[in-house]
């Protein structure tokens, strides 16, 4: 621990989508001199005895560890940032680009890097806890702004994708089940032709170069509306 900063006197909450990632870096605090406990990730079953709380009225500082790679993963860490009142530290392997933004929109105080060293975390943690260090206002504007523009993206993918007529979202939810032309014309009873012909539609409507393109717009709007609980 660098200086003299007694680590003792600062609880941290630690949340992390795997528990025993969460419950590993509790015994590393702990060994560092912190107080910690760890929170429930938003969804996760109780398997086991609840943990102890700490000792403490409640934690000074938030640890939480992400991948952020899933659109569930951002959502159930924004809630645990918005929900719990702390400066929080988020430690994630995703780049530094939009998920940052959504980490720090939801009320983190600062975003590192995976890589980050534990002594550097713990420093990190302690500098939080005191009010010392947050993210810098440019920065922190950079990676939001990033956020919201991708948060525009998928809106407008989802617009795009309610222009198609029935017909097409037919034929663009059976790309996405796996099915070549042939046999979505087999499935659809039309000519192989027509349902060329529809697929360049889709293509057109949601301005992507590939059915890959298609696929991978529609996964990715299907995986935030359900997120949202909104259906297609």
């Amino acid at each position: 621990m660098s200086g003299s900063e007694p680590a003792g006197q600062y609880g941290v909450a630690v949340a992390s989508e795997h528990a025993l990632v969460a419950d590993a870096v509790r015994t590393s605090l702990a060994d560092r001199g912190f107080e910690s406990t760890v929170l429930r990730w938003p969804g996760e079953r109780l398997a086991g005895p609840r943990r102890p709380a700490p000792s403490r009225a409640g934690p000074d500082v938030g640890l939480l560890i992400s991948d952020l790679d899933r659109w569930t993963r951002v959502r159930a860490s924004t809630l645990l940032l918005s929900r719990v009142p702390v400066p929080w530290v988020v430690l994630t392997g995703a780049p530094d680009g939009p998920m940052w933004g959504a980490a720090l929109e939801a009320g983190a105080t600062l975003v590192l890097p995976s890589s980050t060293g534990f002594q550097e975390v713990c420093d990190a943690l302690l500098v939080t806890a005191r009010g010392e260090l947050t993210t810098p206002a440019p920065e922190r504007e950079r990676l939001v702004g990033l956020w919201e523009a991708l948060l525009e993206r998928r809106e407008v993918v989802g617009q795009r994708v309610q222009s198609l007529t029935p017909r097409e979202h037919e034929v663009l939810t059976m790309l996405y089940a796996g099915d070549p032309v042939a046999r979505i014309a087999e499935l659809l009873e039309i000519s192989p032709a027509t349902v060329r012909s529809q697929v360049k539609a889709v293509l057109r409507k949601l301005q992507v170069n590939s059915q890959l393109g298609a696929v991978a717009a529609l996964d990715d709007l299907m995986e935030m509306q359900e997120l949202e609980g909104v259906a297609i």
